[in-house]
């Protein structure tokens, strides 16, 4: 098969147009082929890898067919349980107290607590009072940092004198231009 059919190939293998038939045929060829083309070195190694694990999962097949042919040869001759009624009793006694131990907890848990509230409107109103206090404290120990920032608003301040030098020198570049056009006029 020449390289302009396996491009065209190609091209539908990438818009999964193509059939079973013709994705054996690419891969027939780049697991044959070692002189492929630069441009088509990238299929040739994904088509190999399929190739490769496909063949793995053969062998990993016929390993698994084979462990359990020879587990259906040897019935187990361990088991697993006792059949000991009295070991299920007490599996079933010891699942009755961890359940009924989780229930309480449970149930303990959703009871709401005593939010503490106040009959007395006054002392509500002091303890607010006293609440938002300490917030608002709490909240200006964390502005302190924020004092140095002044100093950098000064030194902004000073540099407010260059736009002045700025100005200047825009009228400098007007007079420039007035001075140019005065100089070609007397030529």
């Amino acid at each position: 098969m020449d390289i302009q059919q396996i491009k065209i190939l190609l091209g539908k293998f990438e818009k999964a147009e193509t059939s079973l038939d013709e994705e054996k045929v690419l891969h027939d060829y780049f697991w044959q082929h070692t002189d492929v083309p630069a441009e088509l070195e990238a299929y040739r190694a994904y088509f190999q890898y399929c190739e490769s694990e496909g063949r793995k999962a053969h062998e990993n097949a016929a390993l698994k067919n084979r462990l359990e042919a020879l587990f259906d040869k040897h019935p187990s001759v361990l088991k697993l349980l006792p059949s000991n009624r009295k070991i299920y009793r007490w599996v079933a006694a010891a699942a009755m107290v961890i359940l009924t131990g989780t229930l309480v907890l449970i149930l303990n848990r959703n009871q709401k607590p005593d939010l503490g509230t106040y009959s007395d409107p006054e002392m509500a109103y002091l303890e607010a009072k006293r609440t938002m206090l300490y917030v608002s404290q709490t909240l200006n120990y964390g502005t302190k940092e924020l004092s140095n920032i002044s100093k950098i608003n000064s030194g902004v301040e000073n540099l407010r004198n260059l736009e002045k030098l700025n100005s200047g020198l825009y009228k400098l570049k007007m007079l420039s231009k007035i001075n140019e056009s005065t100089t070609e006029e007397k030529k």
